[in-house]
């Protein structure tokens, strides 16, 4: 039990905020070393006790959305929180449990399959249940650049891969440094051999450098439990006035405002619609905004969208969220889940999604304008790129989370989709981190949270579809890899005593 602990506060450290991304590579040796020659159901209840602490203490910041924001009572919070941390947990078991199971292969065998079981239960995590992709081990190395260019092949799930590899590498080298030593000397050359081969900048897969564009980033730092009163509305749209006004004068194409910026209705009200189009007038610029709206679907139902005004004042373009989140944005199986309502304060009814990733275009760009809690899912967000997006933007509020290490948290991933489609990112948050981060992962620039911003820098456009990086061009194909290899491997095994048996 208390080496699983270790191994669990060693990640709480190697992720976002305290970054302290080198111990990725060894921490979850404790947990493995522990479990190696356990049995597996005993080494599953060990994984499952080391994940389930270490998303209690990650993914802290939910508590304050449910809590504060949500209007759900703590005791229930705390409950919820459990559950979701124990989720995460079951995953981390399954690990160990076929950890402790490959004792019976091969070395090298063991090293890789231990490595792919990681890769594929987060593959699985990311896609189940709607998906929960929050706390993959990739995002520990967003700072480490040289690493995550293999991004652009093999997407984030390359570097998880990587990460476990390195760690059960080392866990087999301390428990068999005899027998072991040259596996471990072989996953340490292959692994400096692929890093190489994949992510170092001279091998990188790069687009050519297409025209600069000006953007400006605005912050409005909006208080959560004050944004959707209607007596802070003039508030808030004086707020975003000043600053967008600021933001003109050093001649951006494109000012990017966050999330929900606007609390109205947009289409439905024309005196909100005909003041953001003077404004758009009076800056010059295409200014792309976040505020709910009427589904074009159905009358009766409610978007959370994003709207590219042009500078004649016009409505140029509108993205509704594709994917939205479950007990945020809507209740999924309300009959089972009749005791909450949405999380999503201020809202007007439940959301409806969007049906496609659809591309904001202006003469002079296209952008794939993601959601808040779209830029989780990889294979989501290449889909833009596909559609001929020239760089990304990602507008939230990441308010909900209070001053924990959520906000940065999500910083990270969106880092991977920068360099997984080799475009500029522009990302725009109430409350911050807003930043402007280069296809290369590279952040540029960054905004504090909690604080009114201005961010300003030029990003450079994809040269459309002349060019894909082998992970926008195919998706998700290193991790399927893996999830055949982690299927193919037991049943191989078992395969094998079958015959040893009738023989």
């Amino acid at each position: 039990m208390a080496w699983g602990l270790l191994s669990a506060g060693l990640l709480v450290l190697a992720f976002p905020a305290f970054d302290l991304w080198p111990l990725a590579f060894l921490a979850l040796v404790p947990l493995l070393a522990a479990t190696a020659r356990a049995r597996p159901l005993r080494a599953f209840a060990a994984g499952a006790l080391s994940g389930t602490a270490f998303a209690l203490v990650h993914l802290w910041g939910l508590t304050v959305a449910m809590a504060e924001f949500g209007g759900i009572a703590r005791p229930l919070v705390a409950v919820l929180l459990l559950l979701l941390a124990a989720y995460v947990g079951v995953y981390v078991g399954a690990f160990t449990a076929g950890w402790a199971w490959s004792a019976r292969l091969p070395p090298l065998a063991r090293l890789l399959f231990a490595a792919a079981l990681w890769t594929a239960l987060e593959y699985l995590r990311a896609h189940l249940l709607t998906g929960f992709p929050w706390a993959f081990l990739a995002y520990t190395q967003y700072r480490n650049i040289p690493l995550i260019q293999m991004a652009a092949w093999t997407g984030m799930y390359g570097v998880s891969f990587l990460v476990a590899l390195a760690n059960v590498a080392l866990t087999l080298l301390i428990l068999h440094r005899r027998a072991w030593a040259t596996v471990a000397r072989v996953a340490a050359v292959g692994l400096a051999a692929f890093g190489v081969a994949l992510g170092l900048p001279p091998l990188a897969h790069r687009p050519p450098e297409g025209p600069a564009l000006r953007v400006a980033v605005v912050q409005g730092n909006i208080p959560q439990d004050v944004k959707w009163r209607p007596a802070w509305r003039l508030r808030t749209i004086e707020t975003y006035r000043r600053l967008t006004v600021e933001a003109a004068r050093t001649a951006p194409a494109l000012i990017v405002w966050p999330e929900t910026a606007l609390p109205f209705l947009l289409t439905r009200d024309e005196g909100a619609r005909e003041w953001l189009g003077r404004l758009a007038a009076e800056a010059r610029t295409f200014v792309l905004v976040g505020a709910p709206d009427v589904s074009v679907a159905s009358p009766t139902r409610y978007t959370n969208s994003a709207f590219l005004v042009a500078p004649d004042g016009r409505i140029a373009g509108r993205y509704d969220k594709v994917h939205l989140v479950p007990f945020g944005e809507y209740v999924p199986l309300r009959r089972l889940f009749f005791f909450m309502d949405k999380l999503a304060q201020g809202a007007v009814g439940n959301f409806l999604p969007g049906e496609e990733q659809a591309v904001l275009a202006s003469p002079g760009f296209h952008v794939g304008a993601t959601i808040s809690y779209e830029i989780y899912f990889p294979n989501e967000v290449r889909q833009f790129i596909l559609r001929g997006a020239q760089f990304l933007a990602n507008i939230t509020n990441d308010a909900w989370y209070g001053r924990t290490a959520a906000p940065y948290q999500h910083l990270a991933m969106a880092v991977f989709r920068a360099v997984e489609n080799r475009a500029y990112l522009v990302r725009a948050a109430n409350t911050g981190v807003s930043a402007i981060i280069a296809p290369d992962g590279r952040i540029v620039a960054r905004s504090e949270i909690f604080t009114e911003a201005i961010l300003t820098g030029e990003v450079r456009l994809r040269p459309g579809q002349t060019f894909y990086t082998p992970y926008t061009r195919s998706g998700d194909v290193f991790a399927w890899i893996a999830l055949v290899g982690v299927v193919a491997v037991p049943l191989s095994v078992a395969a094998a005593q079958r015959a040893r048996t009738g023989a």
